[in-house]
């Protein structure tokens, strides 16, 4: 089996959570060190533009977005499973309340305090990836964020008082999730102190923090770009015949994520079922290579 590659970096709360994956499932992994901003010219070869973090990297064919990486992992590694007793739904429910609420509840909070040290370059960067939005006005949303923020909180509190996980007794993909937004706090103490007042959620925060990040080593990025070069795509056409808007393997496609770092990714389907679009794509460094996202969280215009 190919070695599987996590290209990240270590402050990044959306690769926690995959990290916490990986403990959980004692799967050894490669580390590679990315850029926090742009450029990245490590990565953008692998993925053909999309620069968010983290990507997961199996030989030439490459995952995009957590959504897609959590599906892969599960599939080949699926015990001990991220969903005990049946739980996918209400699991994905919390790994999308977690990424698009209370992840996001939490950066205003944050920078708030961070604000005055935080280097030009980096609002330059954020700025770019919201859309119009300047980052620099992130702690203006502030009160509300730390309003909804400690009522999340709470509620985590409230679910995690009778059982060591947040769906019983074993731990799932909504403990992950939930995970890293608490994890993020940690980067402001006055914003981590609002979790901290939570007897329960902090019982939890330490028992899946004790779990690890699994079997690591680094990587260098040029050998992580190595193996790509030297690797076949291992995957293979597949598409739902059912698809409502007629996407088919060897049609030319965009791919886009639909909520912030807007920078499409383009290619030839070549994987289009009711989860995942799969497109192949020609680098001109590293030849052919696949690159694979959710179809949920992602927009995707024949191109």
């Amino acid at each position: 089996m190919a070695e599987i590659i996590l290209h990240q970096y270590v402050t990044s709360p959306f690769s926690e959570k995959i990290r916490r994956i990986f403990a959980h499932k004692k799967i050894a992994w490669r580390s590679v060190e990315q850029p926090v901003i742009m450029p990245k010219p490590d990565l953008i070869p692998l993925t053909g533009g999309y620069r968010r973090i983290p990507v997961m990297q199996i030989g030439a064919d490459v995952y995009c977005d957590t959504g897609i990486i959590i599906r892969k992992l599960d599939e080949m590694f699926p015990e001990p499973t991220l969903f005990p007793g049946g739980s996918q739904a209400p699991c994905e429910a919390m790994n999308m309340f977690a990424d698009r609420r209370l992840f996001w509840s939490t950066t205003p909070v944050i920078f708030e305090k961070l604000a005055a040290v935080v280097p030009k370059a980096f609002i330059e960067d954020r700025s770019k990836m919201m859309r119009g939005a300047n980052f620099a006005d992130i702690s203006l949303a502030a009160p509300d964020a730390r309003n909804q923020l400690r009522a999340f909180l709470d509620l985590l509190d409230h679910q995690l008082a009778d059982r060591p996980f947040i769906l019983g007794n074993a731990f799932s993909l909504a403990d992950a999730a939930c995970f890293h937004p608490v994890w993020f706090l940690r980067a402001e103490p006055g914003a981590f102190g609002l979790a901290q007042r939570n007897r329960n959620l902090m019982r939890w925060f330490e028992r899946v923090e004790a779990m690890g990040q699994g079997e690591v080593k680094a990587m260098e990025p040029a050998e992580a770009l190595k193996i790509a070069k030297d690797s076949t795509p291992a995957t293979r056409e597949s598409f739902d015949a059912n698809d409502p808007n007629g996407i088919k393997p060897g049609m030319k496609v965009s791919v886009t994520p639909d909520d912030y770092a807007f920078d499409p990714v383009t290619g030839t389907v070549l994987v289009s079922t009711l989860y995942e679009i799969a497109i192949e794509r020609q680098d001109s460094s590293l030849g052919k290579i696949v690159n694979h996202f959710p179809k949920i969280g992602f927009s995707v215009k024949t191109a």
